[in-house]
């Protein structure tokens, strides 16, 4: 694992190339108090990911002296759980306001270049990087081949950031232009970043870019720097972001479905140990997709680069390592209209085959067809399932009828119990003459011998 990126712990960086194997399972997670017990380590290398990713209150310094703050890394340091993960799996690091220096600090923090020095070295950070001179430690790095890129942005929403409106113990939106999360120079590199070309990007925010309504840290509390962000990714045109989030103690998913552009997913994973001990009400979120409101928890990130439209699954764990909650959506949907197409992964077709497109201008011929298979379907008799290449509404959706008088008893020996679970998400290729149904493309499916998973 340690040969896939180049920001290693304890390990000299060394360049990424188009040789490096995808990255298809990045952990991440955030709030890991140092003077607790920490289990969840353990849990998390179980996944075996390829990259983990930490987003925050890394320790719990909540201190303005350095030297305290350098004696509460190194205990972190010294939890052996912790030490098993580094040692095997490639680390990159941003900080929130616990190990910055205090609660809810920004860029008052009288001790903030101090801040800096003692993270940096705490996480190796190279002597010749950027990080250790511009405003801030934001950072981030494109691993994988071509066709199969994943973009890591972490930002700094520490350093620079201006002091937040309070009002009774709770933060109010402010929206006076003189406020800023990143500072000038961070937004100038973060409009660089997202020309960068990449299939998937995870941005890194150490607090909640979509949920709005609760009254604590969060992108809201500066209306008018949210949507600067949200007219960056629209103005560049990056697809493939995804969110991650940490800094509250909880776990959910969040969807904001924008006016422009594609929908927005922003996956909160807090705490690695700090999560809240006891059963809570949920907090008002009209965004929520699902929640995890009280334990332990890490995020995982599980991408299956095999399929034409690659299936991305975003994952909250709980501390045993069991999944709490689940969203799996398609590389796609996380495109502009307009370059959806885009999403699909530049995989070769087996030899011999065509895509849906070319195989439906062959009606009445035999043809070797391949896709993803995006959603199934099946008769109310059960007599017929549908594997579809696109939605099976849309003009262009191309279907395989399993015709399951014929096949029940072969997919049974074959121990294909649920044709619909075991063909959605992957890719097919069929072998079998074009016709038409409703003025839909079809190949209707009658023996085992037609159909095949390319692997």
């Amino acid at each position: 694992m340690k040969s896939v990126v180049s920001l290693l712990f304890l390990i000299p960086p060394a360049l990424v190339s188009a040789a490096d194997p995808p990255l298809s399972r990045i952990a991440f997670g955030s709030c890991a108090g140092q003077e607790k017990p920490q289990p969840i380590w353990d849990s998390i290398l179980a996944q075996k990911p390829e990259l983990m990713i930490l987003l925050g209150d890394n320790i719990y310094a909540d201190t303005d002296n350095p030297e305290l703050m350098k004696r509460k890394y190194a205990q972190f340091g010294g939890v052996s759980g912790f030490q098993r993960l580094r040692d095997a799996v490639p680390v990159m690091a941003i900080w929130d306001d616990h190990d910055f220096g205090t609660d809810d600090c920004g860029a008052d923090n009288p001790i903030k270049e101090a801040s800096r020095k003692q993270f940096l070295e705490f996480f190796k950070e190279p002597t010749n990087s950027p990080r250790w001179k511009q405003p801030g430690i934001y950072t981030s790095h494109v691993f994988g081949p071509e066709g199969k890129r994943v973009q890591v942005i972490l930002l700094d929403t520490r350093f620079n950031r201006s002091k937040l409106k309070k009002v009774n113990k709770e933060y109010l939106p402010d929206d006076d232009p003189k406020n800023t999360f990143l500072g000038e120079e961070q937004w100038k590199w973060l409009g660089e970043q997202l020309y960068v070309t990449a299939e998937i990007r995870l941005i890194g925010s150490s607090i909640q870019v979509v949920a709005d309504e609760h009254p604590f840290e969060k992108w809201a509390n500066f209306p008018h720097e949210r949507e600067r962000l949200l007219n960056l990714l629209n103005e560049t045109k990056a697809a493939g972001v995804i969110f991650l989030t940490g800094d509250r103690h909880l776990a959910e998913l969040s969807l904001l479905k924008p006016e422009k552009g594609y929908p927005l997913y922003d996956l909160t994973s807090s705490g690695l140990n700090m999560g809240n001990r006891n059963w809570r009400g949920i907090e008002k979120n009209s965004h929520r997709v699902a929640t995890m409101t009280h334990g332990d928890n890490f995020g995982m990130v599980l991408i299956d680069w095999q399929n034409l439209d690659p299936v991305i699954r975003l994952q909250i764990r709980d501390v045993d390592g069991d999944v709490t909650f689940q969203q799996r959506l398609n590389l796609s949907n996380l495109h502009f209209p307009e370059s959806k197409a885009k999403a699909i992964t530049a995989k070769p077709l087996s030899p011999g085959s065509m895509t849906p497109g070319d195989a439906a201008t062959k009606v009445g011929e035999k043809v070797t067809v391949e896709f993803a298979v995006k959603n199934t379907g099946a008769t109310r008799d059960k007599s017929r399932v549908f594997l579809n290449s696109a939605e099976f509404r849309e003009k262009d959706n191309f279907t395989i009828v399993l015709d399951m008088k014929k096949l029940e008893s072969r997919l049974k020996d074959a121990k294909i119990d649920d044709p619909q679970t075991h063909y959605k998400g992957k890719t097919v290729r069929v072998t079998g003459t074009v016709s038409l149904f409703r003025d839909s493309p079809q190949i209707v499916v009658e023996e085992m011998n037609q159909i095949e998973v390319v692997k």
